[in-house]
C-alpha cells in the first residue's frame, strides 16, 4: 500500500516536467523550487475510548410447567380408599344375626334398654369385644351406636359370616321390602318345615278340626250379641316397640296343641312375605321370610297400589288436591260464555295443581286446575297448609295428618315438602288427635290376630312402620288402594312408595344392617301432628 502511493507521487512530479513546466492556468513554474521529499507515513491513530458494555437484559425465566389437571376419578378413588381403610380399622369384625329378631342394647349390659334389633341373616360391622354384665362371650359395639352380645343371636368374626337358612334381605330401595302373597282359599296350612305326604294328610285333618272350633266360637259370640266389625287387614303390632323381645314377633296363635310340623291354620285374605320357592319332588312350597312353608297352590301374588304422593318444590306447590273418587270426569269452561261442558275422565288419585278461583254452579262448587280442567270439589281431597304446631322448632321436620281431608303433609320448618293421601281409623277405631313423636321405626313388622272370632287377620311384614303413640303407627298398606277414605283400625295407612319416602325422611335414621330402631333422647323421633 505504501509503495503504490510513492510511485503515484513520483509519476506526478515527472509529468510536470514533460509538459514544458506549464501550470494549468498557463503560468511558468519556478525551476528553483525544490521538491520536498515525500515521506510515506500514516498519521498515528489515537486509540478509541473504551466503551463499557451495557448489560444485556435477559428474558425472564419461564414459569414452571403447570401440574397436570387433577384426575377427579383418581382423587375420588383415593378418598374412598382412605375412608374404607379408616372404616375397616374402626370396625374390624364382621357380624350376622341368626335369631329372627336379635336385640341391640344401649350399653354393654344386659339390663340396659333395647334400642333396636337386627333381622336373621342381616350383616353388620362391629368393634372388638368388651366385658360387661350378662354376656359371657363379650359385648361388641356395632355401627349405629349400640351393643350386641356375641353368641346371643349373633355370630362375629374377622371375615364375612354366614348363617343358613338366611332369608332374602329387605329391599330398602323399593316400594316394598319383600315380595308378598295373598292366601286365596280358606283353611290353608302353614308349616314349620316341608312336610311329608303323610304329614300333609295329618295336617289337613287337624286344620278341619281347627275350622270347626273357630265356627263354634263365632257362633257363641253372635249369640251374646257382640258387634261384628267390618273386616280389615290391620292390627296392633306384633312387636312391642318398647321391649322388642325376640319372641314377641313369633306370631304363633293360641289354641290346641298342633303337630310339630304344623304352625297355623290360615284364612283367605291372610298375607305372607315370600323368601323363595322350594320343590319337594312334584310338590311346590313357598318359604316365607320368617322361615315357614306354605303350599304354592294356595297363594296368589299381591300387587302394590299405584298411588303416589308428590314431592313439593318448583311448580309443585300448594294449593293442590288429589282425586279420591273413581269415575270422575273433568269439565271445560267456555272462554266466552263461561259454560261448563264435560271433558275427559280423570284418573283415580291424580294430583292436581289448583288455581285460587272457586266456581259455583247450581249449588255445587268447582275447582280449576292450573291446566284449565274444572273438577267438582266433592271429588277432591284438597291438601291444607297449616302453621307449625306449638313446640315444634323452627327448622324441625314434622308431619301433619288431617283426618277430615285424609291427607298428609310433611314439613321442614314452615315449608311443605311432601303431600299425599292416607287412610286413617274408621268409626270406633279413630286415629288419636294430638301432637306426638315417632317412638320407633321398623322396616317391617307383623300385624295379626288370627284367632279373632269375628275378624281374624294376619299380615306378615307390614312395611315401613313408624309408631308414634302406643300401637298407632304410620305404615305402608299394600292390601288396598282406598287412600283418601277412612279404613283402618287406627293406624295411618299410606301407599307403600309414600311410606318408604317418609321412612327415609323421618328420624331416627335406621343404622346400616338394622331392621328396627327405637328413639333415644339424643336421637328423637320426628313430630306427628294429627288434627280433625
Amino acid at each position: 500500500m505504501r509503495i503504490a502511493r510513492t510511485l503515484l507521487l513520483a509519476a506526478a512530479i515527472a509529468g510536470l516536467g514533460a509538459c514544458d513546466s506549464a501550470l494549468d492556468d498557463g503560468s511558468a513554474v519556478d525551476a528553483s523550487i525544490t521538491a520536498a521529499p515525500v515521506v510515506d507515513t500514516e498519521p498515528a491513530l489515537e486509540p478509541a475510548p473504551a466503551i463499557e458494555a451495557e448489560p444485556v437484559a435477559l428474558p425472564p425465566p419461564l414459569p414452571p410447567a403447570p401440574p397436570p389437571p387433577p384426575d377427579a376419578e383418581a382423587e375420588a378413588r383415593a378418598r374412598e380408599e382412605a375412608s374404607r381403610a379408616a372404616f375397616e380399622a374402626e370396625w374390624p369384625l364382621h357380624g350376622i344375626a341368626y335369631h329372627f329378631l336379635a336385640q341391640v342394647r344401649a350399653r354393654p349390659d344386659v339390663t340396659s334398654p333395647v334400642i333396636g334389633y337386627v333381622r336373621r341373616g342381616s350383616r353388620f360391622r362391629a368393634k372388638e369385644g368388651l366385658r360387661g354384665p350378662g354376656c359371657a362371650r363379650g359385648w361388641h359395639e356395632v355401627v349405629g351406636g349400640g351393643f350386641v352380645c356375641r353368641g346371643e343371636g349373633f355370630l362375629l368374626g374377622q371375615g364375612p359370616q354366614s348363617f343358613e337358612p338366611s332369608p332374602v334381605a329387605a329391599a330398602l330401595h323399593d316400594a316394598l321390602p319383600y315380595a308378598y302373597a295373598y292366601v286365596a282359599r280358606e283353611d290353608a296350612p302353614q308349616y314349620w318345615r316341608i312336610p311329608s305326604v303323610a304329614e300333609e294328610r295329618e295336617g289337613s285333618s287337624m286344620i278341619e278340626s281347627l275350622r270347626a272350633e273357630a265356627a263354634a266360637r263365632a257362633a257363641a259370640v253372635t249369640e251374646v250379641g257382640a258387634p261384628s266389625a267390618e273386616p280389615d287387614l290391620e292390627a296392633p303390632p306384633g312387636v312391642v316397640a318398647t321391649t322388642l323381645e325376640a319372641s314377641a314377633d313369633a306370631g304363633v296363635p293360641e289354641g290346641p296343641t298342633l303337630p310339630s310340623f304344623l304352625r297355623m291354620r290360615m284364612l283367605r285374605g291372610f298375607y305372607v312375605s315370600i323368601d323363595r320357592e322350594e320343590l319337594d319332588g312334584e310338590r311346590a312350597f313357598f318359604r316365607t321370610v320368617r322361615g315357614t312353608y306354605v303350599p304354592a297352590g294356595v297363594l296368589a301374588e299381591a300387587q302394590p297400589p299405584a298411588m303416589r304422593g308428590v314431592v313439593l318444590g318448583g311448580e309443585w306447590r300448594p294449593p293442590l288436591a288429589f282425586v279420591y273418587r273413581r269415575g270422575v270426569r273433568a269439565l271445560v269452561r267456555d272462554a266466552v260464555s263461561g259454560a261448563l261442558t264435560q271433558s275427559d275422565a280423570v284418573e283415580f288419585h291424580t294430583p292436581l295443581l289448583l288455581e285460587d278461583e272457586v266456581l259455583e254452579r247450581r249449588g255445587s262448587r268447582y275447582r280449576i286446575a292450573r291446566d284449565g280442567r274444572v273438577i267438582r270439589e266433592s271429588a277432591l281431597r284438597i291438601v291444607p297448609v297449616i302453621p307449625r304446631p306449638e313446640g315444634v322448632g323452627e327448622g324441625e321436620r314434622w308431619i301433619h295428618v288431617d283426618r277430615g281431608e285424609q291427607t298428609l303433609v310433611a314439613y321442614e320448618g314452615d315449608v311443605p315438602v311432601f303431600a299425599t293421601l292416607v287412610s286413617t281409623g274408621r268409626a270406633g277405631y279413630e286415629t288419636p288427635v294430638g301432637t306426638f313423636r315417632i317412638q320407633s321405626k321398623h322396616v317391617s313388622t307383623t300385624m295379626d290376630d288370627p284367632d279373632s272370632a269375628t275378624e281374624a287377620y294376619s299380615i306378615e311384614d307390614v312395611p315401613w312402620t313408624m309408631y308414634f303413640e302406643g300401637s298407632y303407627a304410620l305404615h305402608g298398606a299394600f292390601w288396598h288402594d282406598h287412600f283418601g277414605h277412612v279404613r283402618s283400625h287406627g293406624c295411618v295407612n299410606l301407599a307403600p312408595a309414600d311410606a318408604r319416602w317418609l321412612f327415609q325422611w323421618t328420624t331416627p335414621a335406621l343404622p346400616p344392617g338394622w331392621h328396627g330402631v327405637i328413639t333415644l333422647p339424643r336421637r328423637p323421633g320426628t313430630w306427628i301432628h294429627v288434627t280433625d
